[in-house]
């Protein structure tokens, strides 16, 4: 999670004896990251493979501010039983950080198991877990400081690796062809990696990285001949921070043509995003999404209106953040379960 003072954590790094306590990558489009928000939504989707990329700027007005990429691939691997789903994936991140260039990067492997509670395909529980290979590393060189005594001792660490593990429920339910709705939620940190950059006794000398739960849910409905209501939510809580985001998309969709394999459409939407720390609680921002899809490739464009007191630096200027998602079918292979897959 993102919060409002986070610009300071590099200071706070640098002078508490370089303790990591940093926060995870913040992406603010719900529906294009669904493997960021939980891994058992590994495979969950209509058709075989999905490609998802994200590329997200943020605060960039206020020293370097932030800057994140996403990219995961995961598929349907195997049917058991002619309605239960085995699904995986890789996700791959890097994101950098303030002036120091403080940048987290992880690779992570996903494995996911889609149970079917009705074996029609309209209402599955699904359960995923995550290992992910960490490191943070930091560029001291870009200190600039009048005091001539060093501020980092000589031989400090300026990268860290760690092995990370999260996990993931989710249950959705098609009540038609046109109606559905899901809730979820993960659990990230499991293991609590410690972390830190100085080391004592071959031992890195730091914390443990804060657990962080979340819980998310939404749905698809039909409102008129082809417009859909897509509302969606996002609840957070990683150490002493929470955030809530709250809004929904409203889709068009048009009619199929010869040229489409599938009936394009295009969204509309807002969320409003809100933090709630120990010693800070209020608004964060507006976020204003807009999306296009078309022949199973989804593009949407979403910015971050600033409006909490940040405003005052910021001048209302959050953050913009691209995101592409492409399903690929194969034919080819024997026909698989079928599942009425929630449409993020």
């Amino acid at each position: 999670m993102r919060l409002l003072y986070q610009s300071s954590m590099l200071f706070l790094l640098l002078f508490s004896g370089l303790v990591v306590k940093a926060q995870d990558i913040h992406l603010s489009h719900i529906h294009a990251s669904p493997t960021v928000l939980n891994p058992s939504l590994n495979g969950l989707f209509t058709g075989d493979t999905r490609l998802i990329a994200n590329a997200r700027t943020q605060w960039t007005g206020i020293t370097n501010g932030y800057k994140t990429v996403v990219a995961s691939v995961d598929r349907k691997l195997f049917t058991m039983n002619n309605s239960d789903l085995v699904g995986g994936g890789l996700q791959l991140y890097t994101d950098v950080a303030g002036d120091l260039g403080f940048r987290t990067s992880s690779a992570g492997l996903s494995l996911s198991m889609l149970k079917s509670l009705d074996g029609s395909g309209s209402n599955y529980v699904s359960f995923g877990i995550q290992n992910s290979f960490v490191t943070n590393s930091v560029d001291y060189t870009k200190i600039i400081a009048n005091d001539s005594e060093p501020i980092v001792d000589a031989g400090t660490n300026d990268q860290i690796f760690y092995w990370d593990i999260n996990a993931g429920l989710s249950w959705f339910y098609a009540l038609d062809r046109d109606n559905s709705f899901y809730v979820g939620g993960s659990l990230f940190h499991i293991n609590q990696p410690k972390v830190g950059f100085f080391q004592r006794n071959s031992f890195i000398n730091g914390e443990k990285l804060y657990r962080r739960w979340l819980i998310h849910g939404g749905g698809d409905f039909r409102v008129g001949k082809r417009s859909y209501l897509k509302p969606s939510f996002i609840f957070q809580d990683q150490g002493p921070h929470r955030e809530i985001t709250l809004g929904s998309f409203w889709k068009f969709k048009t009619l199929k043509s010869h040229r489409t394999k599938s009936p394009s459409s295009i969204h509309f939407g807002a969320w409003v995003r809100w933090h709630a720390d120990v010693d800070l609680v209020g608004t964060d921002a507006v976020v204003a999404a807009i999306r296009a899809d078309y022949n199973q490739t989804y593009f949407t464009f979403t910015f971050d209106l600033n409006i909490s007191s940040l405003t005052k630096v910021s001048y209302g200027r959050g953050g913009p953040e691209l995101s592409i998602v492409h399903i690929l079918e194969n034919k080819r292979q024997r026909k698989p379960a079928k599942v009425r897959c929630p449409d993020f």
